[in-house]
C-alpha cells in the first residue's frame, strides 16, 4: 500500500515526462519525415476526402529534379497553420471557394479545370472525392517553385491521372 501511495504522489511526474517524450519524439519524426520547402512540392485539395498518401506516391513518380517528395493535405490539415498553406505550390479548389482563397493563387482566373460535376470526370478521381461542383487547379502565389518550374510538372502530371 505504501509503494502505491508513494507512486500516486509522483503521478504528476511521470504525466509530465510521457507528454514531454511524446512532444520530443513527435518532433524528431518531423524533422525525418519532411524537408525544406524548395525540396517538396505541396499540394492543397479543398475536397471532404482524399487518399493523400496514394496520390502522393502516384505523383512522385518521375518527380522533377531536385524535388524529394510531393506532399498531398486537404484543407483540414491546416486549419491551424495559415503559413504554411500560404505557401503552396498547388491548389484544388470548388468554383465556389476560387474568390476566398483567391490571394493564394498565382492566377485566380486561370485555373485548370480538373473536374466536371456534370459529366463526372476528372483527374485523379480514384485518389480525391470531389463533391457536386466543378474543381480548377491553380498554382501558388508564394510557391518556392516559381521560378524552376517543378509545380508546373507536377500539375500537368495530376491533370493528366485518371
Amino acid at each position: 500500500m505504501r509503494i502505491l501511495k508513494n507512486i500516486f504522489k509522483k503521478l504528476y511526474l511521470f504525466v509530465a515526462w510521457a507528454i514531454v517524450a511524446f512532444i520530443f519524439w513527435s518532433w524528431i519524426f518531423t524533422f525525418a519525415t519532411d524537408t525544406s520547402p524548395d525540396k517538396k512540392i505541396t499540394v492543397y485539395c479543398h475536397v471532404p476526402e482524399i487518399d493523400s498518401v496514394g496520390l502522393a506516391v502516384k505523383l512522385e513518380e518521375g518527380k522533377p529534379e531536385g524535388i524529394k517528395m510531393v506532399k498531398v493535405h486537404s484543407f483540414e490539415y491546416v486549419m491551424f497553420d495559415v503559413e504554411s498553406i500560404e505557401n503552396g505550390d498547388i491548389f484544388i479548389l470548388p468554383e465556389s471557394l476560387i474568390g476566398e482563397y483567391a490571394e493564394l493563387l498565382l492566377d485566380p482566373g486561370g485555373g485548370v479545370r480538373v473536374y466536371d460535376s456534370a459529366a463526372g470526370t476528372g483527374s485523379a478521381v480514384g485518389f480525391i472525392g470531389y463533391t457536386d461542383e466543378d474543381y480548377y487547379l491553380f498554382l501558388g502565389a508564394k510557391s518556392a517553385h516559381s521560378e524552376d518550374g517543378a509545380a508546373e510538372k507536377i500539375a500537368e502530371k495530376l491533370i493528366g491521372l485518371k
